[in-house]
Formats: C-alpha cells, sequence, structure tokens
C-alpha cells in the first residue's frame, strides 16, 4: 500500500552493520516499511562496507560524513582553527546527513542504544539542524538511560516529533517528561532468517550458545572476573551433560569486537571439540537462523537475545542497561530469573546457577515463547499510522 507522503525515509545515526544488531534493525525496519512504497536511504558511519551487504529494501547508502581526506574536511579543520563555532564544525562534518535529511519526508534515528550512553553531541547539532529545516524526526526503536534524561541530552531528545521506545521503562520516561512517545517491540523481532551451513557439531549433540563482548565486560567493573565466569559457566556445562557449545560472535567493530574475545576464551578450550567459535561473517538474518537451531542461549548482546527470544530460544542475558531490564520485563513480566546483571556478577558460581535456572524451566520458557512472542510483536499498524501523521503535520 503506497503512501503520497512518504516519498521518501533517511535511516540516519547508523553506525554500521559490522554490528549485526544495527544491521537486523535496518534490514527489519526497511522491511516493515516497504508497504509505503517511499524510497529508503541509508546513512552509515561504515557505507563501504554496507554496501556490500544485500539490503534489499534500501535504495541507497551514503555515508554520514565528509571524507576525511576531502576538500571540505580541510576547510573545516582550518575554519576551526580560526575561531568557527564548534557547532558549525560538527554540522560541517555530517554536512550528508544533514542534506538528505532536508529532503526526506521522514528521518528516522535508527541507533536503538545511541542514548544509553553518553552525551551524543553530533546528535544534537545533526537534530537541530533538521528540525529547524522542518524535517521529521522520529527515535526509532529505543531505549534510553532515565539517568541521562538532563541537560544536552534532554534537549536533543525534544527535538524529535515522535519517540518509539522498545521497551516500558523507556516509554515510561519519556512519557513522565511528557515526549510524544508511543511504545512497540525493537523492530529487529519481525526479521526474518536466512539458510546457513551449520558446523557438523550441531549434529551430534544439542547446542548451547555463548555470547561475551568486551563492552559488557567493561560495564562489568571487573572484565577479568566477568571473563573467568564466562569460562567457568562453559566448564560447567560441559561436565554436566552433552550439549555442545557455540561461541557466537554479534559485533565485529575494530574496537568493540566479539569475535576477538570470543577467540580468547575458545583458546582456554583449545583442545576441546564440543567447544565451536562460529564464523564472524554471517549476515545477521543467517545468526539469527543459526540461534534457531540452539537448546539454550546466553548472551551479552541485545540483538542476540532478541534473535533468541523470537525463534523461542530459552534465552539468559547478561545485562548492563535498561534495554536488556525492559525487555525482559515486557516479555515476561519481571527481570528475576531471565538477565543477569553484569555490573553483579562477582563469582562464576552466580552465572552457573542463572544458568541453571534457565535449564530447569527450559522446555517451559520455550512454550511460553511460543505463545508470547506473537501477541508481543502486534501493533505495527499503530506506529506506521503514528509515523505518516508525524509527516503529514
Amino acid at each position: 500500500m503506497g503512501n503520497q507522503t512518504l516519498k521518501k525515509i533517511l535511516f540516519y545515526n547508523h553506525s554500521g552493520c559490522e554490528n549485526r544488531g544495527c544491521e537486523a534493525i535496518v534490514r527489519s525496519s526497511a522491511e516493515l516499511l516497504k508497504q509505503t512504497g517511499a524510497e529508503i536511504i541509508l546513512s552509515s558511519d561504515t557505507p563501504e562496507f554496507d554496501r556490500k551487504l544485500c539490503l534489499p529494501e534500501v535504495r541507497r547508502v551514503v555515508g554520514s560524513t565528509i571524507s576525511p581526506y576531502s576538500f571540505e574536511r580541510i576547510v573545516n579543520s582550518v575554519a576551526f582553527r580560526m575561531g568557527q563555532a564548534r557547532e558549525n564544525e560538527v554540522a560541517r562534518k555530517y554536512a550528508p546527513v544533514i542534506r538528505y535529511g532536508r529532503g526526506a519526508n521522514l528521518c528516522l534515528s535508527i541507533g536503538g542504544d545511541t542514548y544509553c550512553y553518553n552525551e551524543q553531541e553530533h546528535m544534537r547539532v545533526i537534530n537541530r539542524r533538521l528540525r529547524k529545516a522542518g524535517s521529521p524526526l522520529v527515535l526509532w526503536g529505543c531505549s534510553v538511560d532515565p539517568e541521562l534524561m538532563t541537560g544536552s541530552t534532554l534537549e536533543d531528545l525534544r527535538a524529535y516529533h515522535l519517540i518509539v521506545a522498545r521497551e516500558s521503562i523507556t516509554a515510561e520516561t519519556m512519557d513522565s517528561h511528557n515526549m510524544p512517545v508511543i511504545r512497540w517491540v525493537d523492530p529487529a523481532f519481525t526479521m526474518e532468517t536466512e539458510n546457513v551451513s551449520l558446523p557438523e557439531q550441531f549434529a551430534k549433540a544439542p547446542v548451547v550458545g555463548i555470547n561475551v563482548s568486551p563492552l559488557v565486560l567493561g560495564k562489568s567493573g571487573n572484565p577479568e572476573r566477568t571473563k573467568n565466569a564466562i569460562v567457568g559457566l562453559i566448564r560447567h556445562i560441559l561436565a554436566t551433560g552433552e550439549d555442545q557449545v557455540a561461541l557466537i560472535p554479534h559485533v565485529m567493530w575494530e574496537h568493540d569486537s566479539d569475535a576477538v574475545l570470543l577467540k580468547e576464551i575458545k583458546n582456554v578450550f583449545a583442545d576441546e571439540e564440543r567447544v565451536m567459535l562460529i564464523p564472524d561473517n554471517l549476515l545477521a538474518t543467517q545468526y539469527k537462523k543459526m540461534v534457531s537451531y540452539l537448546r539454550l542461549l546466553v548472551t551479552a548482546r541485545t540483538h542476540l537475545s532478541i534473535a533468541g527470544y523470537s525463534q523461542n530460544v530459552p534465552t539468559l542475558v547478561i545485562g548492563y542497561s535498561v534495554k536488556a531490564r525492559g525487555i525482559a520485563r515486557d516479555l515476561f513480566g519481571e527481570e528475576t530469573n531471565h538477565l543477569i546483571r553484569a555490573q553483579e556478577i562477582e563469582t562464576e558460581n552466580q552465572l552457573i546457577y542463572a544458568y541453571d535456572m534457565l535449564n530447569e524451566r527450559a522446555e517451559n520458557e520455550r512454550d511460553f515463547l511460543k505463545r508470547r512472542i506473537p501477541e508481543y510483536t502486534q501493533g505495527f499498524d499503530r506506529v506506521l499510522q503514528s509515523l505518516q501523521d508525524v509527516a503529514r503535520a
């Protein structure tokens, strides 16, 4: 069903598909919005990488910033040294985003985690320029840390014409600040899967998936202790059953690579055939398909947990922020038993206990997810109507 209001949609605030969660948001959002008939443009921090992927509903991938070797970057650098205002320097650097945003009927800020961390100066500048130009702005599928709702971050959030929160903690926080907010699921819950060749170990015995990230180690407050807890959990799985263990990466950024960390963990089990390291070059759709074959999943990455939940796989999340807490609360009615906070892992026994509880309720949880996910993911028609209303306003 076409919509004359939505002829061009810009996806911006996208860090790049080397984070397979970011890729999942792009793929699922574009698929959901294709019914509008709009041309979808993706502004990416890693356009060369993203162009190599098959993103069928994305018409064009463009860079978020001017080239570091361009004449414009040189001019910007010189102008800053001559006293150009900081905001003007940032606006020049992100000129492509602002240019494409001014030409769009709707601008979706798709970095769902953006406001879970520190102040985002570039977003404040981009949004201010686009708002001034009259571009409709939507913060899409987001989580926002309530503790960041002050100062410049609060000012930036007020630039959005609509906030689509992916969990209730964020929705309630936005509502308490009189923000225009609706709640729907993270769009990645709706992403389709793509066939993938499975490692031969999958045919030998049930498989437990394990994911851990450098980010969650850092957030834990004691990276070495948390890493040792993961190693202890794997030893426990091997010692108490016949399960295989699949180490699954989901973010491959150079500065935050699951693959590098999981390779270190695999090296601890170098001679153990039951521990396998999954390749780091699969698509988000393929990782989601692989997850569907797991018996259980323990993961630090939110979008790998979303793959697990949406494929009815009993999942334990090692969480550190509002997004994991909110999703667990909305799905199950509580965080307890479904999430262990990274900051609270002091011994491997805590993680082993949480895993054993997951193992104990696994079949009941799988049955629960089969019933719950279809209900949980309903409601996109209401969201689409809100997007159209924003575009028309």
